[in-house]
């Protein structure tokens, strides 16, 4: 699902340099991002969980139950995101239904790969 032409015109692209930490593991959250061009790469506790590549999203969570960021998001290439808050992405949800199961679907994903990264 190609998601980073829905609010491009109204929300300024954020761009990070390589190596650039985007988020950190436990903080708060209030945005999600789609990625336009680059990649990030997500880690928890270190370890490297996935690399979210151009269209892709992730930071979803913390817009979806308000608790704290569960991996850390950092830049592994020049990247430019286009962040989408709460308010849009409820809006995308409510205009676009699949886009709710997208989402289910990755968050299941995640989860699985996750449970599988010995401890």
């Amino acid at each position: 699902m190609k998601l980073p032409n829905i609010f491009e015109d109204q929300t300024p692209p954020e761009t990070y340099p390589a190596g650039a930490t985007i988020f950190d593991e436990g903080q708060t959250g209030d945005c999600m991002y789609i990625v336009k061009s680059g990649s990030v790469e997500l880690r928890w506790q270190g370890k490297l969980l996935e690399v979210v590549t151009e269209d892709g999203y992730f930071g979803e969570m913390a817009i979806i139950d308000g608790g704290p960021r569960s991996a850390a998001a950092i830049a592994a290439t020049d990247t430019v995101l286009i962040p989408v808050n709460k308010r849009r992405f409820e809006y995308m949800i409510h205009e676009i239904p699949f886009f709710a199961v997208h989402v289910m679907q990755n968050l299941c994903r995640r989860l699985r790969e996750r449970n599988d990264i010995p401890q």
